[in-house]
């Protein structure tokens, strides 16, 4: 159940708050009043360009935080059991590379410092096996850590980032600035990925 009034004091020295590393304990204090929070505030604060890790790390270890848009908030000050991170092994690393053949698997560029994504977060209870796992480039890793933050649909079946093999091409569009924006609010109200709308309008087009 939500806790939804905040304790009376932050408390550092609270054994669920005292092992984190101070980044996290930033960001824990500052949302401890259970308000919303701009990124941009804890961004400052915390002064990590890779900030929201930090946060999708608490989360994942059991911290109750909700995103709005660019906004965070903590609805709980009980700490779940919450879920240990794990990370490839150099075996997997090696079979995904193999599999993979180097590239980006969304852009299929060959960058020096390929990364490891897990197709579904691990926040959303995604497993680090190779099934789960595939190459990205920093640019595209990135993409999808933004688009998966901001994304409420209950599972990842049919995701363009989680599943890039299921489509043939990506392309880049040019969009008038009007009409971006009335997709990217649609797009927000439902919960979706900009591409999701996109997708749709063509399919639409062209059945």
């Amino acid at each position: 159940m939500t806790d939804s009034t905040p304790s009376s004091k932050w408390d550092a020295s609270h054994p669920d708050i005292r092992g984190l590393g101070n980044a996290k304990q930033l960001v824990l204090e500052m949302l401890w009043g259970m308000q919303w929070v701009e990124g941009r505030d804890i961004f400052e604060r915390v002064n990590q360009t890779y900030y929201d890790r930090r946060i999708r790390e608490l989360r994942e270890s059991g911290w109750d935080i909700e995103t709005s848009g660019t906004k965070y908030r903590l609805r709980s000050h009980e700490k779940a059991k919450g879920q240990v991170r794990t990370y490839p092994s150099t075996q997997q690393k090696r079979e995904v590379y193999i599999r993979d053949k180097g590239t980006c698997q969304i852009c299929g560029s060959k960058d020096e410092h390929i990364q490891y994504d897990h197709k579904i977060p691990l926040e959303r209870a995604g497993t680090t096996e190779v099934t789960n796992l595939q190459l990205l480039c920093r640019t595209c890793n990135v993409e999808k850590r933004g688009v998966c933050k901001k994304c409420q649909l209950p599972t990842c079946d049919g995701c363009a980032y989680a599943y890039p093999e299921i489509y043939s091409l990506r392309i880049m569009l040019a969009l008038d600035k009007g009409l971006l924006q009335k997709i990217q609010l649609e797009a927000s109200q439902r919960g979706v990925p900009p591409t999701v709308i996109i997708s749709e309008i063509l399919s639409e087009r062209f059945p």
